[in-house]
């Protein structure tokens, strides 16, 4: 239940906070104007990291066990998170960045998160003259590194948040509660924020959010190789961050080869690489999320390998990238896409509107009979609730018919997947869903992706896109099934994987239709919302 808490926590914060802060964005004089070094045409808010942040300090605050290193690591976040606001704000010159991001990493290092250990000096601990100055230059380098690789919707948030499930997946293995409460936190206020930022963004994150969540990527790092598992090669976070730090040795590189600063502005990012070889928007974030797997991959298997094999397959992946885009320029290669509003549908049987009609009644029933299902599971629970929290509900309700259709349908997401999360994985404290644990089930909703794949076949692209945020739940669960090798993380993630994409589909379709399927939708988010309350009273 702890580990559901703090998610659910963390996501319905930053879900909260976001667009109150969007609301007053120009208040608070965080709007990121366009530029020449911008991709987006518009006047956007930047003020979600600010939410993003928020959601995943309340989480950890509020669970995180006693643990100095990790604590300290809580203060150095938050001077992260005032230099960063500043910096958006008042756009810092950069020797106050520094400052700021050296001030933060010494707080840490003091709290006891440094390098210790390093690769190709044995097993000893390495003096400190080298490991403190190591711990400062490769903290603040790859926090500078997200923050520079964040120049597309959803991209920087969506790298560190596959980094952050492989540390979650990395401490479950360990046996360490605090870092894995501490990465699902921030997991959780990234999956608020993509649901606003995912192509085309309705906000950014700003310098307060590229800073926050690269400056505890790297300290979970450092804490997990470093303290909770020296097992693990002391080479790791090479891996873990290896495209932010891949991107921005080549571009440095490359302004002092042509005898510029280091830290002069350019676009020679990878995204703008891959856009300049016609990429989409989309589709060079989604490039980069690949790209970024094979690092996250390459890290977990070879989690206990040598520092010879750790930094050789760390080169190897680097030079095939960097090779990739050499001979991609040199050939003039460039990625040619169908048009957007195509019908990209083909003849015959993907143009019958009853195959279309069936499916969707098919979805809608799917996901109403799993929420029916769960809420059977639990009816003593919801019964015992106490009257206050019915009325509340009622009320919750009324706002929710009221609200916008956009509100709608984010609460709609958030009560579908939390409900899944909670069905799944609650089995300790609620044992009656373990009926649950069964082949039918998994059967039937193995069913239920062949019938959202039809489904989309049969749609024309202009009425569903799938987007980045797809693509991250597709790694998602293909890292937790085939590379972690968790019965438990894989099954619940292949189901939430398939309600997942049902009412992505619905919502992009004509979910408005189902009037009774939203009701229990919504009402069921209430629900969870109660049980969660309780459990932390």
């Amino acid at each position: 239940m702890t580990i559901f808490s703090v998610f659910f926590i963390s996501v319905t914060v930053s879900i909260i906070l976001i667009p109150i802060l969007m609301r007053y964005a120009v208040e608070l004089g965080m709007v990121d104007e366009p530029g020449e070094r911008k991709v987006h045409q518009n006047a956007i808010p930047r003020c979600g990291g600010i939410g993003l942040a928020i959601g995943a300090v309340i989480a950890v605050l509020l669970f995180l066990p006693k643990d100095h290193a990790l604590f300290s690591l809580v203060s150095g976040s938050a001077i992260i998170l005032i230099f960063g606001f500043l910096d958006d704000r008042l756009e810092l010159n950069y020797k106050w960045k520094f400052f700021g991001q050296f001030l933060a990493t010494g707080f840490v290092i003091y709290g006891g998160i440094k390098i210790v250990f390093l690769p190709f000096l044995g097993f000893e601990p390495a003096p400190w003259f080298l490991t403190i100055p190591l711990t400062v230059i490769f903290t603040i380098g790859v926090t500078n590194a997200v923050n520079l690789s964040d120049g597309l919707d959803g991209l920087a948030a969506g790298i560190m948040l596959l980094t952050l499930l492989a540390i979650a997946f990395m401490a479950y293995e360990s046996l360490d509660v605090g870092v894995i409460i501490f990465a699902l936190a921030v997991v959780g206020g990234i999956v608020g924020f993509l649901w606003f930022n995912t192509h085309p963004a309705i906000v950014f994150m700003g310098d307060t959010g590229s800073q926050f969540i690269g400056f505890i990527v790297v300290f979970l790092t450092l804490y997990l190789t470093q303290d909770v598992n020296p097992a693990y090669n002391p080479a790791l976070p090479l891996l873990l961050v290896g495209l932010p730090i891949l991107d921005t040795l080549t571009v440095m590189i490359r302004r002092i080869r042509s005898g510029r600063s280091p830290f002069s502005p350019d676009k020679t990012h990878i995204h703008h690489r891959l856009l300049e070889l016609d990429f989409t928007h989309a589709e060079a974030v989604g490039a980069i999320y690949l790209l970024h797997s094979i690092f996250l991959i390459a890290a977990l298997y070879f989690r206990y390998s040598s520092d010879v094999v750790v930094v050789g397959v760390y080169l190897i992946i680097s030079l095939g990238i960097l090779a990739l885009f050499y001979v991609a320029k040199k050939n003039n290669w460039s990625l040619h896409t169908t048009q957007e509003g195509a019908d990209r549908r083909g003849r015959s049987i993907w143009r019958n509107e009853y195959i279309f009609q069936y499916s969707r009644i098919f979805i809608s029933v799917s996901i109403g009979f799993y929420l029916l299902l769960t809420g059977g599971l639990l009816i003593d629970e919801i019964l015992a609730l106490p009257a206050g929290v019915y009325a509340l509900s009622v009320l919750g309700m009324l706002l929710f018919f009221m609200a916008p259709r956009f509100i709608q349908n984010l609460w709609i997401r958030f009560s579908v997947y939390n409900a899944a999360i909670l069905s799944l994985i609650m089995k300790d404290e609620f044992p009656q869903l373990s009926v649950l644990d069964n082949g039918l089930l998994d059967g039937f909703l193995f069913i239920l992706i062949i019938v959202v794949s039809i489904a989309i076949r049969t749609t024309r692209k202009s009425k569903f896109i799938l987007t980045t945020q797809d693509l991250l739940i597709i790694l998602f669960t293909l890292f937790s099934s085939f590379i972690v090798g968790s019965q438990l993380i894989g099954s619940v993630l292949f189901r939430l994987f398939s309600l997942g994409y049902a009412i992505e589909y619905l919502i992009h379709r004509d979910f408005y239709k189902s009037q009774l399927l939203r009701f229990i939708a919504a009402f069921s988010g209430f629900i969870v919302f109660s049980l969660v309350w309780l459990h932390l009273h």
